[in-house]
């Protein structure tokens, strides 16, 4: 087995995150800036084919594990024939893909057959009516039956759920009965400045108050982390597993493993910055897979030791609840 390209502060790389397309059909309050987002020409976005050629020169440097992103990656049409593509590449480890949902009771028996291995379901709220206001969305019943069916085909399954202020406690024990029930994870995230003006320090809600609401409540075995970006616990007793990812209040960036390839080309080595290196004019070099290994190491050659973002909250996060969350 090939070893993994170490970076300048000796973490190893080995996890390519692509966003297959810029484009969702959710309007997330945390996500999608007040004014919108300018989409991309579709023509712009880069091939199936080249995405593959990445990839497969990222495993070739060591990598192991490959995560499909967006914006929201099934609505990329013909999206089962890239991931049959990648699942067949060799020394991959690990397939995986990050999804709202809306999609997936559609997709889930070709995405398996095709060699899908994980799936990330984002569920924000289990009222229908609040997940209404955080999403834009009114379909909180096809979001669920996407994650019904991801479990049925089998896959190793994930809710993804972004913290906001105002969360109620009721709801997180919610979260921690359905850990208990059924065979996933339920992962709790802390709000991210990753949208430029969508973020609003005021709306952060540290993970430690969530995660000391569940260890109150159920039996939490903590589980090895390595270089996961989550604290993960066993549910004693139960189905599942719960998870926490605390980006802003306890940073995992010493452990990061992590590369970014963007739906138009662009490397990016931190998923915090803006830096990138562009691609695209290599897919039609004569010496293409030599020119974007040169360009994935100087990706890992340039990846900061950390990001910043935590300097943006605010001086105490015990805000007063926002208006739409929290019922």
């Amino acid at each position: 087995m090939m070893k993994p390209m170490i970076d300048t502060f000796g973490r190893p790389i080995d996890y390519l995150r692509i966003s297959v397309t810029d484009r969702c059909n959710f309007q997330c309050v945390y996500c999608v800036p007040a004014e919108g987002w300018p989409l991309m020409s579709k023509k712009k976005l880069i091939s199936f084919e080249e995405i593959t050629l990445v990839a497969k020169l990222f495993l070739q440097l060591g990598g192991r594990k490959i995560r499909l992103t967006g914006g929201e990656p099934l609505l990329r049409k013909n999206i089962t024939t890239l991931v049959s593509m990648l699942s067949s590449l060799p020394g991959l480890e690990e397939l995986g893909l990050t999804t709202n949902g809306f999609h997936l009771k559609a997709l889930a028996k070709d995405l398996k057959e095709a060699g899908l291995q994980t799936v990330n379901v984002s569920l924000d709220s289990l009222d229908p009516s609040r997940f209404a206001q955080l999403t834009g969305s009114s379909q909180f019943s096809r979001v669920w039956e996407g994650v019904e069916e991801a479990l049925r085909f089998g896959f190793r399954t994930k809710m993804n759920t972004v913290v906001l202020k105002g969360i109620q406690k009721e709801e997180i024990l919610a979260y921690g009965e359905l850990a208990e029930s059924f065979p996933l994870e339920i992962r709790f995230i802390e709000f991210m400045p990753l949208c430029g003006s969508g973020w609003y320090p005021e709306w952060m809600y540290p993970i430690r108050e969530v995660r000391q609401v569940l260890q109150k409540h159920f039996d939490l075995v903590e589980l090895p982390r390595g270089s996961n970006v989550a604290q993960t616990f066993k549910v004693k007793n139960g189905r599942g597993q719960i998870g926490f990812v605390a980006s802003m209040t306890e940073s995992f960036c010493s452990d990061c493993s992590r590369l970014r390839l963007t739906s138009e080309g662009r490397l990016r080595s931190c998923l915090f910055s803006n830096e990138e290196i562009n691609l695209r004019p290599f897919f039609q070099d004569d010496k293409v897979e030599e020119r974007i290994v040169e360009k994935i190491k100087e990706a890992v050659r340039k990846k900061p030791a950390g990001h910043n973002s935590y300097r943006d909250l605010p001086q105490a996060l015990e805000l007063p609840r926002i208006r739409f969350v929290g019922g």
